[in-house]
């Protein structure tokens, strides 16, 4: 059976063993299992057991918690050329969350030990993909000191990292677009629309920034880290007499 072009192409983009050879890339693309799922489409449960890899090859897919009280924390999200999984298929773990299609998806689920085999072919890999599991590590460690915030401070946060990654300088101020909807935003910050409207509304009238539909103007930068690391300036204590 002819290996599928995407197929390739997704796991050749794939950070995990992105210096492995075309030989060893398409080794993996012959022995993996691909999949078209419609949204929605459960791809794996909390507490399952993780025995293969799964790379996304189009669509985009979410790693989410689901609170006790029913809400939902979204983790991560993964699109094409990104895998999911990795850490708990390398430990011969579980899933330590639920994974979902966040939109009509083509993944590739790829066995444990074809990986490892690969890494014993090619050591040189190991390297890339130990460096990419430390990043997905310190990228979950950022995720639980955001959810230690409140809600204004976690959305302060957010638009914090997108002002330095897509910020732009305009009259009104520093202009910022969301980069996804207001919906998915506030799953990922662990909240509930509403609660996070009152969030905006919180930051506006503190005069922090302006909402524009899918933008927002950042009008007090220095405010926004400040609220975004969870340290706000506060009057000095009175003194004792006074």
């Amino acid at each position: 059976m002819p290996v599928r072009p995407d197929v390739v192409a997704a796991l050749r983009a794939c950070r995990l063993w992105r210096t492995a050879s075309d030989g060893a890339i398409e080794t993996l693309a012959r022995g993996a299992v691909v999949e078209e799922v419609p949204r929605g489409t459960a791809l794996a449960t909390e507490g399952s057991a993780a025995d293969r890899f799964t790379v996304v090859v189009a669509g985009r897919i979410r790693v989410f918690h689901l609170n006790a009280d029913g809400r939902t924390i979204v983790l991560e999200t993964a699109g094409s050329g990104e895998a999911y999984g990795a850490v708990a298929a390398l430990a011969g773990g579980r899933y330590p969350a639920h994974v979902d299609a966040a939109t009509s998806a083509t993944v590739a689920w790829i066995a444990r030990d074809a990986v490892f085999d690969m890494l014993a072919a090619e050591p040189t890999v190991t390297r890339t993909l130990v460096a990419d599991l430390a990043e997905r590590v310190m990228g979950l460690t950022a995720v639980v000191q955001t959810l230690a915030l409140d809600v204004p401070g976690r959305l302060a946060r957010y638009l914090f990292q997108r002002s330095l990654a897509a910020g732009e300088a305009t009259s009104e101020g520093l202009r910022v677009p969301l980069g996804v909807t207001k919906a998915e935003l506030a799953a990922s910050l662990g909240t509930v629309p509403e609660t996070l409207s009152r969030a905006f509304a919180r930051l506006r009238d503190d005069g922090v920034l302006l909402v524009r539909s899918r933008d927002v103007i950042v009008l007090d930068v220095g405010a926004l880290a400040r609220l975004s690391s969870g340290y706000e300036k506060q009057d000095p204590a009175p003194r004792a007499g006074r």
